[in-house]
């Protein structure tokens, strides 16, 4: 009787913790997908997921009840926007 091993290859995945690059400013973490725009209600420049790292660069903008802080993503560290402050925890 003739015995066979299998081995299979296995991949791991480890999921990147939120955080974002070391520029100045706070981090906090997105409660939902966000769109972050070139400016408050503008352009959309990138799309970022919920539950990862927003860094907040000490920039803001609010009329009313509305408002927008600027930064960047964990997923994108080079390219800083607005995102709604309320999609955030900051």
């Amino acid at each position: 009787m003739t015995v066979a091993t299998v081995v299979l290859a296995g991949s791991a995945v480890v999921a990147a913790p939120a955080s974002a690059s070391d520029a100045p400013g706070a981090i906090c973490n997105l409660k939902e997908n966000t769109w972050l725009r070139a400016s408050p209600h503008g352009t959309v420049l990138r799309t970022l997921t919920a539950g990862r790292g927003f860094r907040f660069h000490w920039q803001g903008w609010a009329e009313n009840d509305d408002e927008w802080i600027y930064g960047h993503g964990a997923e994108y560290p080079d390219i800083d926007g607005w995102v709604p402050r309320r999609n955030t925890t900051c």
